[in-house]
């Protein structure tokens, strides 16, 4: 059986290093999957034609009688067939940076021999500087909403992935960035990662440290009021973040609110 895990995040949320730490264990992937939306695509047409294909409501034809949920398992197992031989691996591990394997993920854990999930989360101030220091391109505001939309997206498929009886883990930035061996361990006792394992995660996420430069202290985090955002750019901030950022406990002074 093949195992996929696949990591969630708003983008600059330490899904690269937590990616990257896990693929130093029996878990293998590409660096960047993008291949969700192919099998959102699928599992879109196979839905839609079962409804309203030409012949779905012809009794006798192949359409009419279509088991939408039988057919789709077994694409994915011709997906998972194709990673396994890809990869050379039982276990993989997928890190797409958007949003759409948030959206996709209650599929994914149906359709999904063996699936896995962690989400990452970051604290909005710092997650957004660092969208604007890494895409300058796109405004303050864009990067505010795709952190809110990112996160208000996991909400909702945490809520399905519940009723489906479906595990997963939530990590957050401060976690990997303030206590390692803590986080190595709950990823490990959730991956069921041996102690070598273990360990190796731990390592990496002491020696890289996700989204740092080499001199800069992880645990010294940002202050709204000293960030060079003008006031419109702080107003539109807390407009948009602010609802998502109280339920996940952050602060704007501290990284957590007590």
């Amino acid at each position: 059986m093949t195992t996929i895990l696949y990591i969630l995040g708003s983008t600059r949320s330490g899904t690269s290093a937590l990616r990257n730490a896990i693929a130093g264990t029996r878990y293998k992937g590409y660096g960047e999957g993008h291949l969700v939306p192919i099998l959102s695509e699928i599992i879109a047409s196979v839905r839609r034609n079962g409804q309203s294909g030409i012949g779905a409501n012809i009794p006798g034809n192949g359409l009419s009688s279509l088991k939408p949920d039988d057919l789709i398992k077994t694409l994915f197992a011709g997906y998972e067939a194709y990673l396994a031989d890809q990869l050379k691996a039982t276990h993989i591990v997928d890190k797409t940076p958007t949003i759409a394997p948030i959206f996709a993920a209650p599929d994914l854990a149906a359709y999904h021999s063996k699936a896995k999930f962690i989400h990452c989360s970051r604290r909005h101030l710092d997650n957004i500087q660092s969208k604007v220091k890494k895409f300058p391109d796109k405004s303050l505001e864009n990067h505010a909403r795709e952190w809110t939309d990112c996160h208000q997206a996991w909400f909702a498929a945490r809520n399905t992935l519940e009723a489906q009886g479906q595990d997963f883990l939530e990590i957050n930035f401060y976690e990997m960035a303030a206590d390692p061996a803590g986080a190595a361990k709950k990823i490990g006792d959730y991956l069921e990662l041996d102690d070598a394992e273990i360990t190796y995660v731990e390592s990496y996420l002491l020696s890289q440290r996700p989204q740092a430069n080499k001199d800069r202290d992880l645990t010294q985090f940002l202050k709204l009021s000293e960030l060079p955002w003008d006031d419109a750019d702080k107003r539109r901030f807390v407009e948009i973040t602010s609802h998502v950022g109280s339920t996940l406990g952050y602060g704007l002074e501290h990284y957590f609110q007590a």
